[in-house]
Parts: C-alpha cells; sequence; structure tokens
C-alpha cells in the first residue's frame, strides 16, 4: 500500500515539537490547555472555513507549535497581512525555527494588546479571526480582553473560528455573535468543537 514517505529527519522534528508541548503544557496548563498539539482533522475544519481568496487580514491566537501556522502560510493570499499570537516563548522559539515564513507575517505574544498591534502594523480591521485559545481555563478577565479586543478587530462581516474542548463557551458566544456554526471533531485529542461566529451583537 502506498502512503506518504516520512524521512527521520522529519519524525524527529515532529517529536521534538511534541515534546516541547508536552513540556509546557504540564509547566503552564492554563496558557497551553491541551496535552497534544491539533490533529490534521481539527486543522482543516478551523482553516476549511476561512476564505483564503478574498481575506487580506488575519490573525491567529494562540498559535502553539505553528500547526495552524503553517497551513494558514501555505493558504493566506501573498498581500494578506498575518498576526499570529504566541504568548509562550518556548512556543514562539519553535515557530520561528519550524515553521514557513509569509512576507506579511508578524509574530506577538498577548492576544490581549490585539488592537493595539493592528494599529502598529496598520490593520484597520479583519476579515478572520482563528483561535486555539482554552478560553475555559483562562482568568475571567484575560479571556473577556481577547474576545473584547476579537470583537473590535473584525470587520463587520468578519468571523471568529474558535475551537474548545467542550460547549460551554456557546453561550458566552451567543452573547457576542448571533450567527454561530457548530461542527464537533472527534478526530483530535481531545475531541473539539469548532464554533464559526458572525453577525456580531453590540451591547
Amino acid at each position: 500500500m502506498k502512503g506518504r514517505k516520512i524521512t527521520n529527519k522529519g519524525q524527529k522534528s515532529h517529536l521534538g515539537q511534541d515534546m516541547v508541548f508536552l513540556r509546557r503544557f504540564f509547566g503552564a496548563p492554563r496558557q497551553v490547555g491541551s496535552v497534544a498539539p491539533s490533529s490534521r482533522f481539527l486543522t482543516r475544519a478551523m482553516l476549511d472555513r476561512v476564505d483564503w481568496v478574498n481575506a487580506r487580514s488575519v490573525a491567529e491566537l494562540g498559535a502553539g507549535t505553528g500547526v495552524f501556522t503553517r497551513e494558514i502560510v501555505k493558504r493566506a493570499h501573498p498581500d494578506a497581512k498575518i498576526l499570529v499570537f504566541e504568548v509562550d516563548p518556548a512556543l514562539q522559539a519553535l515557530i520561528r525555527a519550524e515553521h514557513p515564513t509569509h512576507p506579511g507575517l508578524r509574530l506577538y505574544g498577548d492576544a490581549q494588546e490585539l488592537t493595539a498591534i493592528m494599529k502598529d502594523e496598520g490593520i484597520e480591521t479583519l476579515d478572520f479571526v482563528i483561535s486555539s485559545l482554552p478560553f475555559t481555563v483562562l482568568p475571567q478577565e484575560v479571556s473577556e480582553n481577547i474576545l473584547n479586543a476579537v470583537q473590535n478587530a473584525l470587520k463587520p462581516d468578519g468571523r471568529f473560528v474558535a475551537y474548545q474542548y467542550s460547549s460551554i463557551m456557546k453561550s458566552r458566544l451567543a452573547a457576542r455573535f448571533s450567527d454561530i456554526r457548530t461542527k464537533f471533531v472527534p478526530l483530535n485529542i481531545p475531541p473539539a468543537f469548532v464554533y464559526d461566529c458572525g453577525a456580531q451583537l453590540r451591547s
């Protein structure tokens, strides 16, 4: 049976990424939120929801080892601006070392600074925000700050695509967005819910 050839170098690279991810999880579970990087099934479920042909401004929150980042770079328009956020210094270093570059890609730390960084980068609004952040384990104030920043950053017809490991976040998202499309991805460790959110509600 034919299959994808995986070199020893590739195996070692992915094993090294997994070990860094696991060490960071046990060192700071409230930041990392998972014991393993996202599967290819979750990656597709998240990124297939983005209109890559027309998107010119995208942010990724909680990049981890850069599993989504790699695919974002492959799919994004050459003229797109991509803001990638990862607060953990070890994972930031991994992204810089292991993942491809894009002329419009910039790597930052704290997602709470999203709108301030957009201003510095000359980005008025975002077409899409893609999130891997573990909102249910983040401090309440931090998660609210980030969600507020996401709403302030998105275009009126922009969309927020996030995954979580439970359905707890759905009610919090429903207080901010009237159009929420949910998909369950069982082939991930752990299984995940993908929330594709649009049509913002403003208080």
